[in-house]
């Protein structure tokens, strides 16, 4: 079967540093994927070599067996982990901008706020807004349109645990209406209930990947997501002292 998505030992260098060293990964139309890894591992550089803000070294990425051009990009939804707006100006302005952008309507942003919980504060300049409340705006910005792909960098920073469970269930909506989604966080225990595979990265390379029941079939099927990554992180650590000290 294609791949929905699909990374071919894609290798991103910044001068001397490899953000991303030969990963290669397969993607699943409708997957969950959770991207796991300490900060600097290159779950952001991954994205970004998605969706185009940067170009990968060597490599290639492709969407269902093709090149990925700039009319697939179009039906991807990104909410990054610090949303940039206009500070100036009101929640509706914002959310109505940026899905024009993307070419929805007015009324498409406006469902979405409602979804989000914003929609009482669409009026609300954008520089009054909790970190939580930018959160759930620049997620009411990435599902307009009922985008094919949503790339979710940290999206439950700042939520409490109200709003995470409503973001969940807003996920597990576009999950079953057939969206792949592609969450990296810190946050195991949140994304935990929505994810369907795993993929973990370590010093820029792919330390491990695969469906979650394959995880847990593999380490302990009462283990929590949050102790299976420790235990392969550590795993990882160690080999390369000892390779390193070899």
């Amino acid at each position: 079967m294609i791949p929905y998505i699909q990374f071919s030992d894609v290798t991103k260098r910044y001068g001397s540093i490899c953000a991303l060293n030969d990963v290669s990964l397969d993607i699943a139309r409708g997957e969950v994927l959770a991207v796991l890894g300490p900060n600097g591992a290159g779950k952001s550089t991954l994205f970004g070599c998605l969706l185009g803000f940067t170009w990968p070294t060597s490599g290639t990425l492709r969407l269902e067996d093709r090149a990925i051009i700039d009319a697939d990009r179009t039906r991807f939804g990104y909410v990054a982990e610090r949303v940039s707006l206009y500070s100036h100006r009101t929640v509706m302005e914002n959310a109505a901008f940026f899905g024009l952008l993307q070419g929805h309507s007015r009324a498409e942003a406006e469902h979405q706020l409602e979804r989000v919980g914003l929609h009482q504060a669409r009026e609300r300049k954008v520089r009054q807004l909790s970190k939580g409340m930018l959160q759930r705006l620049g997620l009411a910005i990435g599902l307009c349109g009922k985008p094919d792909l949503l790339v979710l960098d940290e999206p439950f920073n700042g939520l409490d645990p109200a709003l995470l469970e409503t973001v969940q269930g807003i996920l597990a909506e576009e999950s079953a209406r057939g969206a792949t989604i592609l969450i990296s966080t810190h946050s195991m225990s949140a994304v935990e209930p929505l994810a369907t595979h795993i993929a973990i990265l370590l010093e820029g390379r792919l330390a491990a990947s695969g469906s979650f029941e394959q995880f847990r079939a593999d380490h302990g099927s009462e283990r929590s997501l949050e102790s299976i990554y420790h235990e392969i992180a550590c795993g990882r650590h160690e080999t390369c002292v000892e390779e390193a000290l070899a």
